[in-house]
């Protein structure tokens, strides 16, 4: 007992003694993670010649952003852990990274990616493909008739930008939206978090396994959403048509103006606040601890179905 009591002393004085290195260490490079890349990065820069009407980016580990500009450019790294390559070929710009990990090396710590984006600028009407980034991409200003993303891992944003048609298939992702018009707006995934702010759409489309999804001061046309485990809120927004499918469904609706929405689960808790005459609309349930059916004096109607219910419903 005495042997295993000095052994474990012996371990806990190494343990804080490596905690005081490392916190001394990082003390010194005032905590700035970035400090630890011994990557090198080699500032690049490239002007396309030529009228550019698409362009492909295929990045690994790179941030981007993509702003509007008066011609199509880039200004990229190059790394010795990972090679570049940017063509130009009857007007098809295409961008690809191709990244190497080799911690012998370069080092075990990236951080400094991400002070290292990739900066691009397009002009309106182009056609834009984005596959396999895994990081941060920010669109900001721009506007495409239509425009994919395919990624696996993925922090996007949109600000004040106007898209015809936009396809975004990612694994895991974070989307965000401001101040943004789109005509129709489709995303896939697995583990999805949305956040809508002030945006603009005709039909939207959601359909991924888990989902949470924050909706304000939006106005979408039809909104479908397709998820196995959602969690989705929305405030002062306008609907056409709202339909949920799932099968695990938390809602929080305050304020939201709509003609139909429509709810199919199994495990339903919902609060509903709807700006609206509560006369104009056909109220049909199924389920347990639901709202009274009635029938309106307009085409508007709530459909609301479940196995195991918590609804509140409620007219402002």
């Amino acid at each position: 007992m005495k042997r295993t009591g000095k052994i474990l002393a012996v371990g806990v004085a190494a343990l804080l003694a490596g905690v005081i290195v490392w916190i001394v260490g990082m003390s010194i490079i005032d905590w700035d993670f970035t400090r630890l890349d011994s990557t090198t990065y080699t500032a690049q820069s490239y002007e396309c010649e030529d009228e550019i009407k698409s362009i492909s980016v295929n990045l690994s580990s790179f941030p981007l952003t993509v702003t509007k500009g008066d011609s199509v450019a880039l200004d990229y790294y190059e790394a010795d852990n990972s090679e570049v390559f940017v063509e130009e070929n009857n007007g098809v710009l295409s961008v690809v990274e191709k990244y190497k990990y080799n911690p012998f090396k370069s080092g075990i710590f990236d951080f400094g990616r991400h002070s290292h984006k990739f900066a691009l600028t397009v002009v309106s009407g182009v056609t834009f493909e984005i596959n396999g980034l895994n990081g941060d991409i920010s669109f900001d200003g721009v506007s495409f008739d239509e425009f994919s993303i395919n990624s696996t891992n993925a922090n996007i944003g949109f600000t004040n930008v106007e898209f015809g048609k936009l396809n975004i298939d990612v694994t895991n992702g974070d989307i965000e939206f401001k101040d943004c018009r789109v005509g129709e707006l489709t995303i896939v995934g697995k583990n999805t978090h949305c956040e809508f702010d002030r945006l603009t759409a005709d039909s939207t489309s959601v359909n991924t396994v888990n989902a949470n999804i924050d909706i304000e001061d939006c106005k979408i046309q039809d909104l479908f959403v397709d998820a196995t485990n959602l969690d989705i809120t929305s405030e002062n927004s306008e609907f056409k048509s709202f339909v949920i499918d799932g099968t695990n469904t938390d809602c929080d609706l305050k304020k939201v103006t709509l003609d139909k929405l429509s709810i199919d689960t199994v495990n339903l808790g919902a609060y509903i606040e709807i700006v609206g005459n509560e006369s104009e609309y056909t109220v049909r349930t199924d389920g347990r601890n639901m709202p009274h059916d009635r029938t309106g004096t307009t085409d508007k109607l709530i459909e609301l179905s479940g196995t195991n219910n918590s609804v509140k419903l409620k007219f402002v």
